[in-house]
């Protein structure tokens, strides 16, 4: 096992992550810590980081330093963004980093920022063709994306942090200051025709987005306060930013959702975002929780674990492998056992059950995610593997998809609709998801039946759907092995008939 220390040194503020690494190749976050230290503030007349800002970092890097002594770090990676790249004594800072705190940065240029941002994205947003931007303090780097390769970045100096110390003089924004702002922001975007009218998904990365999508989900009381894959329509951050914009300085702070240490500089983050998707013609912003840091740590797993450059195919099925070997190693062959006996099913029942594409993977990581709440508690552990997988990691589906994934795993351990009808989050699930919930949830109980023992015995399945009753004629390696699985079938009996009003028959043959 190693621990992996990234930091992130950013124009407004620094970010430092530990990943945990295992034997098995999963790995998981440990530690996180974000600090605004503002290190391009009052860089721009003369192009040099000052020495206030200067110390006010280095004594946070000393800080870092001294977290991953004492969490036992094994390899330490930090990178600068664009206020060390763009300053003119940016080396002298870099080395006086490494002088008093022992870490070694190294100031990348836009193009690498961009590609790790897109990293970030490509790795734990299930879209193939979209246009991603990551605003910084002092720059933003955007990226256009096409069958999920990188065609085309740029970085533009334009930061939440240097419009407002460029166009602002005073504590608010003067209506000249604001318009100026904005025709210098839209001659920038003019610049980059291949940007125009894309009409692409527009996908954010930094702090001004994430600031926004918090903002949105308080306005919306919305249940789950994870920000990544959180959409938000244009017409709401229009909204949104009239808000701010009329809400002076002092009071912004008080706006639910809203970084205090941001408030000074949001309008800035904001006009650029609203004009960039003025300019793409975005109907919505995606947020990504992830972006350059999570970029650097594909990077280094890639090169280390995938003999890649950290690029993975199938993000669904990597996250939720990923949680299930860090959390029950010794698990992994049962439950993808479970899982392609419970697609079998699926797709011999597929006349009966419900319509969608997207099903099959909602499935998938229901099966393979379903024990995980005997980490806490066996008595209870359908409740727990929906928690669990409600708030995990899982990358590539929407927060609905992974709600109907935790409900589907909870459901096919016989947990009662009351479970669903007390839960916070039934203002995320659309008409129609408990009955796709209901169904969905038989295949996966019926395939833990007929692996009651953990033994894998089933050689075949094959099933007839009839009008009055569905007939299964599974295969199995030695018929001792039935009387625990005809015990647990029996118990799906009624479930059978309440949900597809059928008798459910299972016929057995030696294979």
């Amino acid at each position: 096992m190693k621990r992996v220390a990234l930091i992130d040194l950013g124009s407004n503020s620094v970010r430092f992550v530990i990943s945990e690494i295992t034997e098995s190749g999963s790995y998981r976050l440990v530690y996180q810590q974000k600090e605004s230290i503002r290190l391009s503030e009052g860089m721009w007349t003369n192009q040099m980081l000052t020495k206030s800002a200067m110390d006010r970092a280095i004594k946070t890097m000393k800080a870092l330093a001294h977290m991953a002594k004492a969490m036992e770090v094994t390899e330490v990676y930090g990178i600068a963004t664009a206020a060390v790249r763009l300053a003119n004594n940016g080396d002298e800072f870099i080395h006086r980093v490494y002088t008093e705190t022992g870490i070694s940065l190294r100031a990348i240029n836009g193009e690498e920022e961009a590609y790790l941002g897109y990293l970030g994205v490509v790795n734990t947003i299930g879209l193939d063709d979209f246009i991603v931007f990551d605003l910084g303090g002092a720059s933003i780097e955007i990226s256009l994306i096409q069958n999920r390769e990188l065609k085309k970045s740029v970085s533009l100096p334009m930061g939440a942090l240097v419009m407002t110390g460029q166009f602002q003089s005073g504590q608010e924004f003067t209506p000249e200051e604001y318009h100026s702002m904005i025709s210098h922001i839209q001659h920038v975007l003019h610049r980059e025709s291949w940007l125009r009218n894309a009409k692409l998904p527009l996908i954010g990365i930094g702090g001004t987005a994430r600031n926004i999508a918090k903002m949105d989900q308080r306005e919306k009381n919305y249940p789950i306060p994870r920000l990544h894959n959180y959409k938000v329509k244009k017409a709401s951050i229009e909204e949104l930013f009239t808000k701010i914009k009329e809400t002076p300085r002092g009071e912004r702070k008080k706006i639910s959702g809203l970084s205090s240490e941001r408030a000074d500089i949001i309008v800035a983050g904001m006009a650029i975002i609203v004009e960039l998707m003025e300019f793409t013609k975005a109907s919505a912003m995606i947020v990504s929780g992830c972006g350059l840091r999570e970029g650097l740590f594909f990077q280094y797993y890639g090169q280390h674990y995938l003999k890649n450059q950290g690029m993975i195919d199938d993000i669904v099925t990597h996250s939720t492998l990923n949680i299930l070997r860090a959390f029950t190693p010794h698990d992994v062959e049962h439950a993808q056992y479970i899982s392609g006996l419970a697609d079998i099913l699926r797709k011999q029942w597929k006349s009966i059950m419900p319509k969608g594409d997207r099903l099959k993977i909602v499935l998938k990581v229901a099966a393979l995610l379903h024990d995980l709440g005997k980490q806490i508690n066996y008595y209870s552990h359908a409740r727990h593997s929906a928690y669990m997988i409600i708030n995990s990691n899982i990358y590539g589906l929407s927060h609905r998809e992974q709600l109907i994934s935790a409900f589907v795993a909870a459901f096919s351990h016989g947990v009662n609709s009351k479970f669903l009808k007390q839960s916070p989050y039934l203002s995320i699930l659309k008409d129609g998801d408990r009955d796709i919930i209901n169904k969905l949830s038989f295949p996966l109980a019926l395939a833990e039946a007929f692996d009651e023992s953990h033994e894998r015995t089933i050689r075949s399945i094959q099933s007839h759907i009839g009008e009055k009753r569905i007939d299964v004629y599974v295969e199995v390696q030695a018929l001792s092995h039935v009387s625990m699985m005809d015990l647990a079938i029996e118990k799906l009996k009624k479930q059978c008939k309440k949900e597809f009003r059928r008798e459910l028959v299972v016929h057995w043959k030696l294979g």
